[in-house]
């Protein structure tokens, strides 16, 4: 059954439950998609949004108190969540919120692990609507909040409400973006469908891409085609991120409509890479065969923690999905839970909770060095970090090994001059050496992080006296490094990068909008150190005005973005 033709449902109290698509009354109500959102200005400095496999602190669920199906779900994701997190649970009346209560004790089921705030809202599909916490430059947290694409005004306020309730800024983006079509991995890459270019018509890609720079710190944002007949056009339902190196993705049988698009789709992610120079790698799971607007998917998953909730049908494929789950990610508890009711809504249990991470943490942000023919001069490592607390002293080392030896240490030092930076230098080597290499960094929390994350067997190497350009790097940073100084500016903005050969360099700035409102180079340069001078003025010589900006830089091979901030 084609799910437009379905009607809200009623639920216990007498609300509507409003299925994730729009109803034919909202539909003639779509000049209101956004009428409430607030627009503000993007947080300053770097911004990391955590990924949903990494450590949280709770979920959120919007449950409107309903059908004994809907009911049943919401239990069991309550009861399995709440053993190892918070799960804050978004009701609308003290008398829902009593019922939800005395339910869960008729099951058995702790509360102690169970926060409850009385909102309006209008559906349960929080996944879109809600909150996407991310790590800001000062060392602390926020919320990057978009604009809900369905005319429900009481869904778009849960951001602010819950920043509101626990202290945090929330930074309302321009960008109209449904959180099911929206996945991270964690290290400045994220994931959508096309579907974000049909919801912002009047935007570029580059500007799209700009947008998510500036509110979400995604360094690179890879769109990727929506599937076919699938009506909502979330890429959460067919693809998932494991971790920062795998990548979940369904597969249809041969002949289904959308068997191709997923295979060149799967092709098309295993070809990129993250930040960390390592190429995303895929695993593949049964889609059960489907022409309905409203599939089932077994890609509508929850990570809570160490557990994954994969939503199952009662399909013959239930028992091989879960064992795919279990052999990608034999450290995890995979559970299932039976979503059959939802067969035609749209969605599954991701699309119904989204994911608070832990409020300890570090993130650091690196580019793995080039090869090189300097055999004189030692190699600089910089990186960003961005914790909670305060780093152990001493505790930040770069471990460097000379051609599979063992590991040396040297410690990373911070960077006078540019808050949140640190530095260190692997010694000089020799010819035709190769260096292995990590960072590794502890607060005073006690959070430990590495970089590259998976150390063993990940490491960053490259070659002396190699050939230049040969070793791969993440595509979107330039292996010659831009540095920007001062960052944030006042007066004037320098910026350096040191090509290992001759190169056509184009430099441009973009506003928050994505609009390039001045060309800063664009000329061929020698091999070598390059300083090149902006006095922070467009092209046709105005002043600007403080706020967020970015640059893209390209050469003859490759491209690279990056925010700067001017102050008055």
């Amino acid at each position: 059954m084609n799910v437009l033709l379905l009607a809200a449902v009623l639920t216990a109290s007498g609300e509507p439950l409003l299925p994730q698509w729009m109803t034919e009354e909202e539909s003639l109500m779509v000049n209101e998609i956004g009428r409430g959102h607030l627009i503000t200005t993007p947080p300053d400095g770097w911004v990391e949004t955590p990924a949903e496999f990494e450590k949280l602190r709770g979920i959120f669920i919007t449950w409107i108190y309903g059908s004994s199906s809907t009911n049943q779900i919401f239990r069991q994701i309550v009861e399995e969540a709440g053993e190892i997190c918070k799960v804050y649970v978004i009701v609308g009346s003290t008398s829902e919120q009593n019922s939800i209560t005395s339910y869960l004790q008729s099951y058995n089921i702790s509360l102690d692990s169970v926060d409850f705030y009385i909102w309006p809202r209008n559906s349960i599909w929080i996944r879109d609507y809600g909150p996407w916490f991310i790590r800001e430059h000062g060392n602390t947290e926020g919320i990057a909040d978009f604009i809900y694409n369905r005319p429900r005004p009481l869904d778009d306020t849960i951001p602010w409400r819950i920043g509101q309730s626990w202290g945090m800024p929330v930074y309302g983006s321009p960008l109209e973006h449904a959180g099911g079509n929206f996945m991270v991995d964690g290290l400045g890459t994220g994931f959508a469908s096309t579907l974000i270019q049909q919801e912002n018509p009047w935007l570029t890609t580059a500007q799209i891409e700009s947008l998510m720079l500036a509110y979400s710190g995604l360094d690179q944002f890879i769109i990727m085609p929506r599937i076919n007949i699938e009506y909502t056009g979330h890429i959460d339902l067919w693809t998932k991120i494991l971790n920062d190196t795998l990548v979940m993705v369904g597969e249809y049988a041969p002949g289904h409509p959308n068997h191709t698009m997923l295979n060149d789709n799967a092709d098309s992610i295993s070809r990129c890479m993250n930040r960390e120079g390592f190429n995303y790698r895929i695993v593949r799971i049964p889609m059960p065969w489907s022409t309905s607007s409203a599939p089932p998917s077994y890609l509508n998953s929850l990570f809570v923690n160490n557990k994954v909730l994969v939503p199952i049908y009662n399909l013959p494929e239930d028992d091989t999905a879960l064992f795919v789950y279990q052999q990608a990610l034999p450290e995890h508890e995979i559970i299932g839970i039976d979503c059959s009711s939802m067969l035609g809504s749209g969605g599954a249990i991701h699309c119904i909770t989204i994911t608070a991470p832990e409020a300890e943490f570090i993130h650091v942000k690196h580019w793995p060095l080039p090869d090189t023919n300097d055999t004189l001069n030692d190699y600089r490592v910089r990186a960003e970090i961005i914790t909670s607390s305060a780093l152990i002293s001493d505790s930040a080392l770069v471990y460097y090994s000379v051609n599979s030896g063992v590991y040396t240490t040297v410690p990373l030092a911070p960077v006078v001059d540019t808050p949140g930076v640190y530095s260190g230098h692997i010694p000089a080597q020799s010819h035709e050496d190769t260096i292995h290499y990590y960072i590794k960094v502890q607060n005073e929390e006690g959070s430990q992080r590495t970089s590259p994350r998976h150390v063993p067997p990940q490491s960053y190497s490259f070659v002396v006296a190699g050939n230049p350009g040969v070793h791969e790097h993440y595509t979107r940073e330039i292996s010659t490094r831009i540095v920007t100084s001062p960052n944030p500016a006042r007066d004037n903005m320098l910026f350096a990068f040191d090509l290992n050969d001759p190169a056509h360099v184009r430099i441009e700035v973009y506003n928050a909008l994505g609009q390039m409102i001045k060309i800063i180079a664009d000329a061929t340069y020698e091999a070598g150190y390059t300083e090149i001078l902006w006095d922070l003025t467009d092209e046709n010589r105005r002043k600007l005005p403080q706020g967020i900006y970015f640059y893209r830089m390209y050469n003859d091979l490759e491209e690279g973005t990056g925010k700067i901030l001017l102050i008055d």
